[in-house]
């Protein structure tokens, strides 16, 4: 019995992903000005490459090319995420699986739109995912009913969020300092303390869908997919944009760009010291993620590396300047399954979009 919340309808190809292994054989692998150009991209993923090209020493239609080449290839992507004001709550998902069926209830868990991502690990548990939902009725709902219906799940467990301390503009050292300064068209204006209070409009909910699959889409196209002006458009994006309710990240092909090894740290921290040191650990460029959650284990951290040893160092590095937090689990990720709405292969390349959805299956969902 398929769960159900499982429903094609909410696939949606990248451009060319049918003809992903062609543009693969054809497109060069990810080199250093490649990196240049995603570093850039990560402190500001909807430039424009008028204004990127001169602060890289390259053409803008250089700048184009070799992105248009990065996503058709399935190297890169940009992707619309929901602002620090945008009212969600979430959790870390631990799956079990029957002998065999790892990969079969990873990829029924990837199909859902409230699992952001999902990852097969060593260690205890076969998956880690990440869930996303509009409040604590539907997150309860999805973690009780429809999570565990998936066939192959032996065993899972759930660990609620209750601060997201990691940002979403890593830095890959590319770019210097005078080069990020004019990449960063504004300071950000949200801080970390975000109340988490605003809610979508109808309209918002779908620009915001809208620009899962590709969040550099111009104005005029999504304009044109809303059925709308692009006036609209524009004025909207920027109002919730500096409301912080809507804002954007770069992901790529972490194996070919120089970070194949990703990893998940459970870390047990006092609890008048958790918002210090997840503060601290956010700040480290390995980091990728860092949540609180409640439990014995309260903060999860999920960071790369360039090689499995150098897990070693980041342990050292947390024994030596955060002291209160004690390692209670360690895990390397063996396989990337979706990377926030994307479907990604064996070699981490993006095969398709299941737009992340936290409204999905909410009675209250906008519209």
């Amino acid at each position: 019995m398929s769960a159900p919340y499982l429903r094609d309808s909410y696939i949606v190809d990248t451009p060319d992903a049918r003809n992903a292994s062609e543009h693969r054989s054809l497109a060069a692998g990810i080199d250093e000005t490649d990196v240049l150009l995603l570093d850039a991209l990560h402190a500001n993923p909807r430039i424009s490459f008028e204004k990127l090209g001169p602060i890289l020493g390259l053409s803008p239609a250089t700048v184009g090319r070799r992105w248009q080449r990065l996503v058709d290839a399935g190297r890169a992507w940009v992707s619309s995420v929901p602002g620090p004001q945008l009212a969600l709550v979430g959790a870390v998902y631990e799956v079990r699986a029957f002998p065999g069926r790892a990969v079969e209830v990873a990829q029924e868990l990837a199909r859902i739109p409230e699992v952001i991502s999902v990852y097969a690990t060593d260690g205890t548990f076969d998956l880690h995912a990440l869930v996303l939902a509009s409040d604590m009725h539907v997150l309860g709902v999805l973690l009780l009913e429809y999570l565990p219906r998936i066939p192959g799940i032996a065993e899972a467990v759930a660990h609620v969020a209750t601060e997201w301390h990691s940002g979403i503009h890593w830095r890959l050292g590319a770019i210097d300092t005078s080069q990020k300064q004019s990449v960063v068209e504004a300071p950000e204006n949200v801080g970390r303390a975000a109340t988490r209070d605003r809610d979508f409009e109808p309209a918002d909910r779908d620009l915001f869908l809208a620009l899962q699959n590709d969040g550099r889409n111009r104005y005029r196209d999504l304009a044109r997919q809303l059925t709308t002006s692009e006036q609209l458009v524009r004025r909207r994006l920027d109002r919730l944009v500096r409301r912080g309710m809507i804002s954007f990240r770069t992901d790529f092909t972490r194996r070919e760009g120089g970070w194949p090894t990703e990893f998940v740290l459970w870390l047990t921290v006092p609890a008048h010291k958790i918002d210090e040191v997840g503060a601290a650990i956010s700040e480290w460029p390995e980091t990728r993620i860092c949540v609180s959650v409640v439990g014995a284990a309260n903060l999860m951290v999920m960071a790369q590396v360039h090689r499995p040893v150098d897990v070693v160092q980041i342990l050292d590095r947390l024994r030596l300047t955060q002291q209160q937090a004690q390692v209670t689990d360690q895990r390397i990720v063996l396989r990337a399954f979706k990377s926030w709405g994307r479907l990604l292969d064996t070699e981490g390349h993006a095969i398709g979009v299941v737009p992340v959805d936290p409204w999905a299956r909410s009675s209250s969902a906008p519209g």
